[in-house]
């Protein structure tokens, strides 16, 4: 039989516990789409860990962690209305416009306002799950990623629509 070190071979407990903090913030923020995704309904973990990623993906002040307002909305479980103040906060700011029942799952759709830039033009995302608040949380962090995924659909919206 032979005996192994405790303190040889153990991952720290803050490196077992949150993995996605030693991870880039892209695949940190791709990795909580994909959990999301698969998740049964939104629970409070993921919407913290938004908190975290969204500063660096999405211009989200960092003192958002902080925030009264989304604390209480969080001790309530009220994160549809969380979410909206998170996505107010971002830089630039999104905007939930819908959120509407199709068949058996929800869809959400953002606009990323627009910017001085392009007045005219606004970033359209919607994303869909079977929790409201679940396919509230897919939009907004698809906005502050790149990249398309499959089940989030994007297109370009006339500011005056």
């Amino acid at each position: 039989m032979t005996m192994i070190s405790p303190s040889k071979d153990r991952l720290s407990p803050a490196k077992a516990a949150r993995p996605s903090e030693q991870m880039p913030a892209g695949t940190a923020l791709a990795s909580l789409i994909a959990r999301v995704c698969a998740a049964r309904i939104l629970r409070e973990h993921h919407v913290w860990e938004a908190v975290r990623i969204l500063p660096q993906t999405a211009g989200l002040p960092e003192e958002m962690k902080l925030s009264p307002e989304l604390r209480r909305f969080m001790e309530k479980d009220a994160f549809a209305a969380a979410l909206r103040i998170l996505a107010q906060s971002c830089q630039p700011a999104r905007d939930f416009r819908d959120l509407e029942p199709h068949a058996d799952h929800w869809v959400a759709t953002l606009f990323l306002k627009a910017s001085l830039a392009q007045p005219r033009r606004r970033k359209l995302v919607r994303a869909k799950h079977r929790d409201p608040a679940a396919a509230m949380l897919i939009a907004l962090l698809s906005s502050a990623d790149g990249e398309s995924k499959p089940f989030v659909r994007r297109r370009r919206a006339n500011a005056a629509l």
